[in-house]
């Protein structure tokens, strides 16, 4: 072997070990507090368990993954939080969106509203405020869960450009195994009817009995997250939602300029999308 592609074959070695690491930290932050069992996780990666355990041991080691004591189970460890919060231009956008969506929430009490931002194929909840819904309750602050599973996340998907959306789509089939055809199916449903309308609205679709309705905020085509409001009982009729959307939309849009000032560096205020 000539050292150019010693060279070449160390590169891909490297990277490949990269790639394995991001899968597994990404698997880990899925299942939260409940943690993974190292033969459970590596047939979720589709690894082996000996490369699993070599890869989880540095991550333990330099603290992105720790072991808990009680059930040997492998959680996030504390330096992603840490790592995140040096991220300065995301984390004043979170603040941003929490002051939006505490404002909404007073001024819709029976309605319980959240906002995810998306991370690849998944998103994770970054505000919740009012009473809880089925999908507020389930969606904790801090919860990541994949796209199509929520509504939240499915009006992200319905915002980016066709071909990605079904890219998303074929890869969600693939990977989400946990999740019934049908429910897929009926994601994907509103995916298209989201695109046609600019947003997404569930009257339960996804969760027996429980409505809500997404709007997305971000660039065009490029969308950052969606804000929720979510409710039990009765099918919306359309004056509700056109009411609704009267009080979701200008939330939206204040998240989306204010996100726009913060990659420039401005200092700005939602003011609760008011």
């Amino acid at each position: 072997m000539t050292p150019a592609s010693t060279s070449a074959a160390g590169v891909r070695t490297g990277t490949q070990s990269i790639e394995r690491a991001v899968r597994i930290l990404r698997e880990v932050a899925m299942r939260g507090s409940a943690g993974w069992d190292l033969q459970e996780l590596a047939a979720r990666c589709a690894l082996n368990r000996p490369t699993v355990h070599r890869i989880l041991r540095c991550l333990v080691e330099e603290r992105l993954v720790e072991q808990r004591a009680s059930d040997k189970r492998y959680l996030l460890g504390p330096l992603n939080f840490e790592l995140g919060f040096c991220v300065d231009s995301r984390t004043r956008l979170v603040e941003e969106i929490g002051t939006a969506v505490q404002c909404l929430a007073r001024r819709l009490p029976k309605m319980a509203v959240l906002s995810v931002l998306r991370s690849g194929d998944d998103c994770i909840c970054v505000a919740r405020a009012g009473r809880a819904a089925s999908e507020a309750a389930a969606l904790r602050v801090g919860r990541r869960v994949a796209l199509l599973s929520r509504s939240s996340g499915v009006a992200i998907a319905a915002a980016l450009p066709p071909r990605e959306a079904r890219a998303l789509c074929a890869r969600s089939r693939q990977r989400l195994t946990h999740l019934s055809a049908e429910h897929l199916a009926r994601a994907e449903e509103l995916i298209d009817t989201g695109r046609q309308r600019g947003y997404v609205l569930a009257s339960g679709a996804l969760w027996h009995g429980v409505h809500s309705l997404s709007v997305v905020f971000g660039p065009v085509a490029e969308p950052l997250g969606s804000v929720t409001i979510a409710g039990w009982g009765e099918a919306w009729p359309a004056g509700t939602v056109r009411a609704l959307l009267a009080e979701l939309q200008p939330v939206a849009q204040a998240i989306t300029a204010a996100q726009a000032a913060l990659s420039a560096g401005q200092h700005v205020a939602t003011g609760g999308g008011a």
